[in-house]
């Protein structure tokens, strides 16, 4: 058996990856993923579905997604999307033979899904339920706060959502303006309100590091979450990518955004306040009010479960494979028109990678549990020769309580370096 001070001399952590930037959302990353794919798939169990409605009725400036800022007289635009979302539906369900599968699942994303029509909405769910076997334990519905009128709260109700998650961003009514959006904090506390009345399970979204943001403004925007009482809060950290507005104002020299090191003292002030008041990690970025509510759909499909993502950009996670639908509208068009599947790219997983997305998607719902890993692949997790799991124990990143594999609060803080730590030592070592 190795003494501490051996396994660090032959084990080191990646001090380089020591940061909260970037945001795992598949593993391997889609930039290994290939283009002319064609997946093979497995009757299996549980199926759970995404839904991407790509439009907005305005981009924000730090929005680096493929959306479509649509305007009322664009409307004709979403209902030929509807169609044909509708038509590819039924083509994966009749490909895959995917009929009698039972659907756990359902989650609306975008863009923003409170943009449909109640018809449109109910189109989508009867095809659904026609070419799918819908036996859902979690619906979730994306809302954008400002379209979360009182008659399309009465719309919603009609339809079993489950839980709504709202993109609140920031309760501080000028930072939300520097970032292009025309919410206000009254018209966000109304809006989350009319939710909780409704019975659903409410989760609200906040983003650190957005333009203006102070300590004190940081403060105001948790404390404001906490206040309302809801069932769980979601603490990102706001990415800089090309292709947002931010970027350009970055490069430009016009705006100024925290620093990381400030970033970093948002996220521990919000952590701080959120267990304060009983809010506990669900994963590493959403924690729950008494550790109740927890986000099923996104928890399933990164413990391993199959999720097929339908739409523009839409990804899908299965259990050998990733596929990611074509980005362009009027290619998904034409390819569903041609009686092709929209997918774009995508990639088989090896066994060795199936472990290693296992560890690091596993580590984002906050911990693994060691019994039920070792019997889906046979490897002892915490095996004596695992030495970065011993490491990162070491160093405070991750604990062990009752042969479940933890994330510690300096684990939830650095997000996804344990998990790629982990998968990085796997696949170089094997254990």
């Amino acid at each position: 058996m190795q003494s501490k001070a051996q396994e660090e001399e032959s084990v080191h952590l990646p001090e380089d990856e020591l940061h909260r930037r970037g945001f795992v959302t598949n593993y391997p990353s889609s930039r290994y993923w290939k283009s002319s794919f064609t997946p093979t798939m497995a009757e299996n169990n549980r199926l759970h579905l995404y839904i991407h409605i790509p439009y907005c009725i305005q981009r924000c400036a730090y929005c680096f997604f493929k959306i479509t800022e649509l305007a009322d007289s664009d409307r004709e635009q979403m209902e030929q999307y509807v169609d044909y979302l509708c038509r590819e539906i039924a083509m994966v369900s009749q490909a895959y033979s995917w009929q009698h599968r039972p659907v756990d699942t359902l989650y609306f994303g975008g863009g923003t899904p409170s943009l449909l029509r109640p018809k449109q909405l109910e189109k989508i769910l009867n095809q659904l339920n026609k070419h799918f076997n819908l036996a859902l334990t979690e619906f979730v519905f994306e809302v954008e706060p400002i379209t979360y009128t009182k008659s399309k709260a009465q719309q919603l109700g009609e339809f079993g959502i489950t839980r709504m998650s709202f993109g609140i961003q920031s309760f501080v009514d000028d930072i939300v303006r520097k970032t292009g959006r025309k919410d206000t904090e009254k018209m966000n506390i109304e809006a989350i309100n009319r939710a909780l009345d409704s019975g659903v399970t409410v989760n609200i979204d906040l983003l650190s590091g957005l333009e203006g943001e102070t300590m004190e403004t940081w403060q105001h925007s948790v404390e404001r979450a906490i206040s309302l009482d809801v069932h769980a809060i979601t603490v990102y950290k706001m990415e800089l990518y090309k292709n947002s507005k931010y970027f350009s104002a970055v490069r430009k020299n016009t705006i100024i955004l925290p620093s990381d090191d400030e970033e970093i003292a948002f996220m521990r002030m919000a952590m701080g306040a959120l267990k304060r008041a009983n809010y506990q990690p669900s994963t590493y970025f959403t924690f729950t009010k008494n550790g109740d509510y927890p986000q099923g759909h996104i928890i399933k499909r990164w413990r391993g479960e199959d999720t097929y993502g339908f739409g523009v950009s839409a990804f899908s996670s299965l259990e050998q494979a990733y596929i990611q639908n074509t980005s362009n509208t009027q290619t998904y068009i034409d390819k569903i028109e041609n009686a092709e599947l929209p997918i774009d790219r995508g990639m088989h997983l090896n066994s060795r990678e199936i472990i290693a997305r296992d560890i690091v998607l596993g580590m984002k719902t906050s911990q693994i549990d060691l019994n039920a890993f070792q019997q889906k692949h046979g490897i002892e997790l915490a095996s004596s020769k695992n030495e970065m799991l011993h490491l990162l124990i070491d160093k405070g990143f991750l604990t062990i309580e009752n042969n479940v594999l933890k994330l510690t609060e300096q684990g939830v803080m650095y997000g996804d370096f344990s998990g790629k730590s982990l998968a990085s030592a796997w696949l170089e070592s094997g254990y």
